[in-house]
């Protein structure tokens, strides 16, 4: 149940930052607080390591291109590292950027966007966390296998 009202917030913020290029902070207290009150239950460093990890990261890209990324944005993946933890919030984040780069070379070459315009990342970030959740532990394992393979 917990995991779908988290896809759901996710599809509502990814909605909005989509229409408006603002992530509502109400949505990332929610996701906070779906992601982080099970931790009162049972620690989990993996939980507490995934937020740090992606808010880090996006916290360092808003510092170095506060015009390119969204302090939002910076929220919203700390977020899904709590909800995620550390291994399938880094692979959401992988998938976010190959999702946002394939969309943003597209609409460059069908001449609909250029580099300059701006392109909300919520839904990419959002694309990445469901898929994560749903799938990402076999793409993990699918992913390690191919190293597996190729040393034997």
């Amino acid at each position: 149940m917990v995991q779908f009202f988290f896809i759901l917030i996710l599809g509502v913020l990814s909605f909005i930052d989509w229409k408006t290029h603002r992530i509502p902070d109400l949505g990332n207290v929610i996701l906070y607080l779906l992601g982080g009150v099970p931790l009162f239950f049972a620690l989990s460093w993996e939980k507490l390591l995934g937020a740090g990890i992606l808010f880090s990261f996006f916290f360092l890209l808003y510092l170095l291109r506060p015009e390119g990324v969204g302090f939002g944005d910076v929220k919203l993946s700390g977020a899904i590292g709590l909800f995620l933890g550390w291994r399938l919030g880094v692979l959401a984040l992988f998938l976010a950027f190959l999702g946002g780069a394939l969309l943003g070379v597209a609409l460059i070459l069908k001449k609909k966007k250029t580099l300059k315009d701006p392109l909300p990342f919520a839904p990419f970030l959002s694309g990445g966390a469901v898929v994560a959740l749903l799938w990402g532990e076999k793409i993990i394992a699918w992913y390690l296998g191919l190293f597996l393979l190729a040393t034997s």
